[in-house]
């Protein structure tokens, strides 16, 4: 005889896992429980993420305005524009060296780094800066040497820039033999040689008998007889400085002051300074001042 069992539960509830219905139990008391009102640090994060999106965005948009006003500084250097960069010298601390005395006795010879010539019946002509260039299969070839011409409608123009440390006593020299850079035919004149008032770089692209720098002052004239087979030498000295710039102009004097033919005037060389020997030439020494 069967007795049939008390029914105290379902058979679902038999099947419940005891530890399932612990951990429902937590999780409804933590719903229940109250809600922390304090933002979150994922919530800081998100937020200052979007705002550095926000400034990055603005930041790029303002440039992105402004980009065809940007120009490249290097683009407004210019030959009338160049001699305004800042030339910091190269002798730092030089000054504070123990030297010597007395002076030690040094020279440099210094070529001019501009020769060009100005016409003053064209007084806007400008003279090719560069005329014996050539072009080879190694590409464009520019050799170092210029012309040195003077007549009555042309002189001729030089620039000079002071080097080295300590090399502050210049000494201007004009070399050149009479009877082969002059016509041998004609009768004695003068050159007068002229210190130009150019603190400034020569620009050759512009520089014309319109727009050479001024005459500052008359060094000395110098007497030319084509007849003599000797070598003219004429040197005058002067204090200059370092980095300094010296420009002179070679010009020829008036026909009227010797009663002579304009055509007398008339002296020409080529000057190279790779030459074995100095003359003929134009060129500054420069002496030891330290």
């Amino acid at each position: 005889m069967y007795t049939p069992l008390k029914s105290s539960s379902s058979s679902e509830e038999l099947c419940e896992d005891p530890h399932e219905k612990t951990l429902e139990s937590f999780l409804c008391s933590r719903c229940r429980g109250p809600i922390s009102t304090k933002p979150s640090l994922s919530f800081w994060a998100i937020a200052i993420s979007l705002l550095s999106l926000g400034l990055n965005s603005l930041i790029l948009l303002a440039s992105s305005r402004v980009a065809h006003r940007c120009i490249d500084p290097m683009t407004e250097v210019t030959n009338d524009n160049i001699h305004l960069l800042r030339r910091p010298s190269p002798f730092i601390g030089f000054d504070t060296i123990t030297r010597p005395v007395p002076v030690v006795e040094r020279e440099l010879i210094n070529f001019p780094q501009i020769m060009q010539q100005v016409n003053k019946n064209q007084p806007y002509y400008v003279y090719d800066d560069d005329p014996l260039r050539y072009m080879s299969v190694k590409g464009l070839i520019s050799p170092e040497s210029r012309q040195v011409q003077v007549t009555h409608q042309i002189s001729t123009l030089v620039q000079f820039r002071v080097i080295d440390y300590g090399m502050e006593k210049c000494e201007l020299h004009i070399e050149f033999p009479a009877n082969s850079t002059t016509d041998a035919g004609s009768h004695s004149f003068l050159i007068h040689i002229n210190r130009l008032d150019s603190p400034i770089p020569l620009n050759t692209k512009t520089l014309a008998f319109a727009t050479k720098p001024r005459a500052q002052v008359s060094l000395a004239p110098l007497r030319v007889n084509p007849r003599e087979d000797t070598i003219v030498h004429w040197q005058q000295p002067f204090g200059c400085k370092w980095d300094e710039l010296l420009t002179f102009e070679l010009a020829c004097d008036q026909p009227a002051d010797l009663g002579d033919s304009a055509s007398d005037c008339w002296l020409e060389w080529w000057q190279d300074r790779q030459s074995a020997t100095i003359p003929p030439a134009i060129y500054l020494k420069q002496y030891s001042s330290v």
